[in-house]
Order: structure tokens, then sequence, then C-alpha cells
């Protein structure tokens, strides 16, 4: 009887303890779900105000007079004009500064031919800055129409009414390899734009003014010089000796009165020997 005692206290003993467990835990948990929504209601409200402030901010600088366009300052212009420029961009004054794409305002600059490299930016409250780096023209090139070209090759633009005519000419550069092979025709080009220079900078050119530079299929080069129109066969580079000979046989043609149509300098076998075919 004893022992039947015992376990009905110990079976009444459990009871309480369990039955205050969860009601102690009850109030713990709801603790926790409202500490919850009370943050993510909190987190709510502050981006709702984030979104609202920036809304009203946008909406304020879009259409604030202080941040209309004053002023489009265009910079590094040589040949372009920069009333051009700004044509060209579609900048307008009395537009919003902050309404402007720059990137594609950026694109349509790079469409003009001349311009290699440009930049934008904006100067608050009213300026757009402009910076254009221009190409330069370094040789006409005679590809069906004639291009010009710059000095790293590259035909960039058809020659126009206006554009620099006072250029080496290159010739004998097929279009078909401009298509087929536009690095190797940029590289012929290159060549001969660099043969001019040297020309121009010889005894010969000095002299004999350069005409022309012709670029054959198999790599090689010749120059016409003088008003006459004079043939220089030079061969493959490097030519700096074979100009240099060049001034020599012609000194020696005129001290004889003499008229050469074709001088033939390409002999790489024997360089001393030059062949001149008279007028």
């Amino acid at each position: 009887m004893s022992q039947g005692n015992r376990r009905r206290d110990i079976v009444t003993s459990d009871a309480p303890r369990r039955g205050t467990s969860a009601a102690s835990n009850a109030p713990s948990r709801w603790s926790r779900v409202a500490t919850v929504l009370r943050t993510l209601l909190g987190v709510g409200l502050v981006v709702a105000a984030s979104i609202s402030v920036a809304w009203v901010a946008r909406r304020h600088v879009l259409s604030s007079s202080r941040f209309t366009i004053a002023t489009i300052d265009v910079s590094g212009c040589e040949r372009r004009e920069p009333s051009a420029i700004v044509t060209e961009s579609g900048l307008a004054v009395g537009a919003n500064i902050f309404s402007v794409d720059l990137e594609a305002t950026r694109a349509k600059i790079l469409a003009d031919p001349w311009i290699a490299e440009a930049s934008l930016a904006r100067k608050l409250p009213g300026t757009i800055l402009v910076g254009v780096k221009e190409r330069r023209a370094a040789a006409l090139v005679a590809l069906g129409p004639t291009f010009l070209a710059a000095s790293d090759g590259r035909p960039f633009k058809q020659a126009e009414a206006g554009d620099p005519v006072d250029l080496p000419m290159v010739t004998g550069v097929r279009p078909e390899l401009l298509a087929e092979d536009p690095e190797g025709a940029t590289r012929a080009i290159r060549r001969a734009i660099d043969l001019a220079a040297e020309v121009e900078s010889s005894g010969l050119g000095a002299r004999l003014p350069l005409q022309e530079v012709h670029v054959s299929d198999d790599g090689t080069f010749a120059v016409v010089v003088g008003r006459s129109a004079m043939q220089l066969v030079l061969g493959a580079p490097p030519f700096r000796r074979k100009l240099d000979q060049a001034v020599r046989v012609v000194a020696e043609l005129d001290r004889r009165g003499a008229k050469a149509g074709v001088i033939m300098l390409d002999n790489d076998q024997r360089p001393d020997r030059v062949v001149v075919r008279m007028r």
C-alpha cells in the first residue's frame, strides 16, 4: 500500500510540472513572433520611406530649373567645329542635365568618322563637358573611291570636298583585300605611310616632291616623285640605303642633263646595281 501511494505521489507530482512548462513556453513563443513582426514592420517602413524620399528627390532634380543645361563645353576640336559636335550629340541647352544618357550621347559623337575618342561628364548645376580626340589624316588611299587613312593605316572616311588633299597618295591596295584581310591591308597602308615619311625627310624629298606610293601584291614598293613623275622601284624594306642611292643617281643624271623615267633600286642580291630607264 505504501508502494501504491508512492506511485500516485509520483504521478500527481509530475502533472503540475508538465502543465507549468507548457504554460510558460506559450508566452515566450508569442513574444518572439511579436518581436519578428515588429522588426519586419520597421524594416518595411524604412524601405518605404527611403523609396518615397528617393522618388521625391528624383522628381525634384528632373524638374528643377536649377539643373537645366546652360552650357555645353566642347574641347579637343581641331578640324571639327564644336557646334557640329553639339549638333551630332543631340545635346540641347534647356534640357534637364540628369535626363541626358551620357553613354548614348557618346555613341552619337563617335559615329562622326573624324572622332577617335569621346568623353562626357556633368558639371553641376548646368554644364555638360564634352572632350573629343580627332583622327589625323596621314594619307589618301585609292580604293576605288579615295579614302582618308590615319597614321595607323586604317581608312576611316571617304574623301570629300573640304578634306585635306596635301597628303601622300597610296595606290595598289585592292579593295577586296581590305574586305578579305583588313589587318593585312592596314599593315600595307601603314608601311606606305612610313615610306612616304622617309622619302620626304630624305634629300630626295626636298628636291623631288613625293607624288605617290605604290604597293604591289607581293609586298614591294615603288614611289613616284617630281613633276615629271619619275618612278623609283624600291622593292622590299628597308628603304633608307636605297633612297640615299637614289639621291646620288638623280644628282649624276642632273649633272649630265639626262632625264630618267624609271630608276630601279630593287636588286637586293646586288644592292650596288642600279638600272635606269631614260625618257
